[in-house]
């Protein structure tokens, strides 16, 4: 009886941790048009019923640290994979130069616990220079 009662408690305790567990499929980021200065992020996750939201970081390859970009709350689970997507129109450069972009996706859960998802990075020029040359020019014609 004993027995039982250890490998039934031990099956629960799996299956506790297993709650907050979040399968993620996929996380991209991508610029769709050169000419905005703006970067699209999908994610594709597996959603357990304890997800509240999503955090998503982001930083420069020469920042020290991520800095917050939006939190996304969660939708309703079930066994369907649910893809989420958020454009970063905030993302702002002083030369003309490709870099790096990285982004963090961060889950949390309804007990308070926190997990990283995962990274990751796109390539980055931005039109910024260009569009207020542009307007610039449009002013004396």
């Amino acid at each position: 009886m004993r027995l039982i009662t250890q490998i039934s408690l031990s099956v629960i305790f799996i299956f506790l941790l297993m709650a907050n567990t979040l399968l993620v499929q996929e996380f991209k980021a991508e610029i769709p048009d050169t000419s905005k200065n703006e970067i699209h992020l999908r994610w594709v996750v597996q959603e357990s019923s304890q997800t509240m939201h999503y955090t998503l970081k982001r930083k420069m390859v020469r920042d020290i640290d991520f800095v917050l970009v939006n939190t996304i709350q969660a939708t309703a689970s079930g066994s369907a994979p649910r893809e989420y997507t958020y454009i970063d129109r905030n993302v702002f450069r002083n030369n003309s130069n490709s870099e790096p972009v990285l982004y963090e996706l961060y889950v949390s859960y309804s007990d308070g616990s926190t997990d990283l998802l995962g990274q990751t990075e796109v390539n980055y020029s931005s039109t910024a220079i260009r569009r207020t040359w542009g307007s610039i020019k449009a002013m004396f014609q």
